[in-house]
């Protein structure tokens, strides 16, 4: 996690909604011997301005009404048992604790049958119930109102929070919010492990593309691969956990004598995301933020690639002293817009580094981006560092 979000952060009501009806499916289908419509909540309806009380979405949308008939027939077969699996799940609801504490036990769903049954429900929950004109209503929300509160809460910022790189999706002008684009949301526990948090509320962070779906994907947050437990950055409040007050960048200039015969349109050797403050156990969640989403080696790639171009174009220096001016005074403060626009951040971190170095590595990065502004050609290149 890059960035914590706003403590007021609100959590998906058509989440709430389906989550709630999920357990307390569980819950009337202990002691049930029928399964019917009792087994699900009533909500009120105005029907030609009368109020009456209709059942859920979940009962009377035939295809999520089948996937609730499958967990039915999957579910134990004994009062004891369901009771059992109804407890575990209602009480493991405070998902922020498994990424504190490895002792915290997760529910279990055996055997694979009901293990199956669930992630069939919950996927289909998640992927249709909760766009249901039915389900907007009795929840009184959407995912598209909720994406909208989310930008609100955190300084309307679209910025990515988990890398810093990317926006979350674009508004519209003159469009309602229902109507309005919305990010990828990405399942914090993945479904297709963890189906019984398929439609939990807090299991649901707004992510670009490229965190949630190339990045991620299925990867456990909170475990290795060899299944053993491991701490990590759970992302929405309470949690106000991040990495980014410990965030520093370190730059290698590639020789300049490698520049002239090798690959000189990457003037950097390396670009390197550290951590050198982070305390220990900040240190463990971070390696699992690198693992999973990838955001530091995406970084360096992109400063290894933009360095020259993206310093001359922020500072615009005409000379060595207008350079080292310039960079004192892009570095002192950070920008008012390091949340909202994509890499802002991260270049920042670039410029804190090359304030602090002295004026001989200075002056060979000014060499570089003289040469970027002026040169366009290798030809060109080599001549001016052959004449340094």
């Amino acid at each position: 996690m890059l960035f914590s979000l706003n403590p007021q952060t609100p959590q998906c009501s058509v989440f709430e909604f389906l989550n709630a009806e999920f357990l307390h499916f569980l819950q009337a289908s202990i002691n049930a011997d029928v399964f019917s419509e009792n087994l699900f909540r009533t909500f009120p309806e105005m029907i030609e301005n009368i109020k009456v009380l209709v059942p859920s979405v979940c009962w009377s949308n035939e295809p999520t009404r089948e996937k609730f008939l499958g967990l039915w027939e999957a579910r134990p077969t004994t009062v004891a048992q369901r009771r059992e699996l109804s407890d575990q799940i209602s009480q493991a609801q405070d998902i922020n604790l498994f990424f504190n504490n490895t002792q915290a036990v997760l529910p279990q769903l055996v055997p694979d049958s009901l293990f199956e049954a669930c992630k069939a429900l919950t996927t289909h929950l998640f992927t249709r119930t909760k766009d249901l004109a039915q389900a907007k209503s009795q929840s009184n929300s959407s995912i598209e109102k909720h994406y909208q509160n989310f930008v609100r809460e955190n300084n309307n910022s679209h910025l990515c929070p988990i890398c810093g790189t990317a926006l979350l999706s674009q508004n519209r002008e003159s469009v309602a919010e229902e109507e309005q684009w919305r990010s990828d949301y990405d399942h914090i526990l993945c479904k297709d492990k963890y189906p019984v948090y398929s439609v939990h509320p807090g299991n649901f962070i707004p992510t670009c593309h490229i965190c949630n779906s190339k990045a991620k994907g299925a990867r456990d947050l909170l475990n290795t691969a060899d299944l053993q437990r491991r701490l990590a950055f759970y992302p929405l409040p309470p949690s106000q956990e991040s990495c980014e007050q410990f965030v520093v960048v370190s730059l290698h200039l590639s020789d300049r004598r490698d520049l002239i015969v090798n690959s000189w349109e990457t003037p950097l050797e390396s670009a390197s995301i550290l951590f050198p403050r982070a305390p220990a156990d900040i240190v463990d969640k971070i390696g699992v933020w690198k693992e999973v989403y990838k955001v530091p080696e995406r970084v360096e790639q992109h400063l290894k690639v933009n360095f020259c171009e993206r310093v001359a174009a922020d500072l615009r220096p005409v000379s060595f002293e207008d350079f080292c001016e310039q960079l004192h005074r892009y570095s002192r403060q950070m920008p008012a817009d390091y949340r909202k626009s994509e890499w802002r951040f991260w270049w920042q971190k670039v410029y804190e580094f090359l304030s602090d170095q002295n004026r001989d590595y200075l002056h060979d990065v000014w060499i570089l981006i003289d040469w970027k502004l002026r040169l366009s050609n290798d030809a060109d290149m080599a001549d001016t560092f052959n004449h340094i």
